[in-house]
């Protein structure tokens, strides 16, 4: 394994079809919020569940980010590990690339990424369980 700063632009473009679609699902998640404020029962924004009753590994990824922005900073970890984790990965990522213009490219030989894809796979199976026991 390797890695190392190369320079960056210190506020990526991402693909279009991404901002879309997260652009989509905050509309929808803000109008379940606004809805849901105003006296309307809950929104439910996860397909999976709404289609089975069973949570997907990613269900409760709102509430962590609305307990993030309300200061409920350990429900929203025991919400969502997984997620809550990311977000914060991805926001001291994101500062450092903004404040400094540099990014982590990661070199990974064939094996090393065949043993990150089982581990986060594995992270992924594993945050599904502890989403499945809390919030079932």
């Amino acid at each position: 394994m390797n890695f190392h700063w190369v320079q960056a632009p210190r506020v990526p473009r991402p693909p279009a079809w991404a901002v879309i679609l997260v652009g989509f699902w905050l509309l929808l998640v803000l109008g379940g919020v606004l809805l849901e404020s105003r006296g309307a029962s809950p929104h439910e924004t996860c397909l999976l569940h709404r289609l089975t009753g069973h949570p997907c590994p990613t269900c409760g990824s709102t509430r962590v980010v609305l307990g993030f922005f309300s200061g409920a900073w350990t429900e929203a970890f025991l919400m969502n590990p997984l997620v809550a984790f990311g977000l914060v990965l991805g926001g001291l990522w994101f500062g450092f690339r903004l404040v400094f213009g540099r990014s982590i490219q990661l070199d990974l030989s064939p094996v090393e990424r065949r043993l990150a894809l089982i581990l986060g796979m594995g992270a992924l199976l594993a945050n599904w369980v502890w989403v499945l026991r809390t919030q079932a």
